[in-house]
């Protein structure tokens, strides 16, 4: 089977959202087809544009990290989180790529989202979790930090080059 089903998002994660919304699973990606994972690249280039990760790239993370899409009925990927283990820390998972499709933002679901994954890496024996993220992208900051307790570790600037400034933030998953 190529996904292992996690959890269904809880309805309070989906009564925000308008029109018709059927039901909204996590799933851990275990294998693929070659239709799910060209679904996976083009959900990653409309989101993320030409740095969005390609086949190249994404394959090695289904088969030594972790990759994890929010679907809805089953077919459309509305959201993909895209861990490995930390070679430095391997109590600790890294988040590379974490999207939720544009029509979907602003409703939490990226939010409910992110716990479940957390609650699934905790499960696997991880402690923590780091990431970076844009200090400029002030909706995403707010989700880590003030939603989910992400720490700000620190300030790298020109992570990515000229102007390009990350935030380096960690979230314990060992803390109740």
């Amino acid at each position: 089977m190529y996904l292992s089903e996690i959890s269904n998002l809880p309805q309070k994660a989906l009564k925000n959202l308008e029109g018709e919304v059927a039901h909204i699973k996590i799933y851990l990606v275990q294998d693929f087809s070659l239709s799910l994972l060209k679904r996976m690249v083009n959900f990653g280039l409309n989101i993320f544009g030409e740095t969005g990760m390609d086949e190249w790239g994404l394959v090695p993370q289904i088969r030594h990290g972790n990759v994890f899409l929010l679907k809805q009925d089953d077919k459309k990927i509305i959201g993909i989180a895209i861990l490995m283990r930390d070679w430095e820390d391997i109590a600790k998972a890294y988040l590379i790529d974490y999207a939720i499709a544009e029509q979907f933002q602003g409703q939490g679901l990226g939010y409910h989202f992110l716990v479940e994954i957390c609650k699934n890496l905790k499960e696997q024996g991880f402690e923590r979790v780091g990431l970076t993220v844009d200090p400029e992208n002030i909706g995403a900051v707010k989700l880590y930090k003030d939603k989910l307790g992400f720490k700000v570790a620190e300030m790298r600037e020109n992570e990515y080059g000229k102007g390009h400034n990350r935030l380096i933030m960690r979230l314990d998953l060992t803390a109740d």
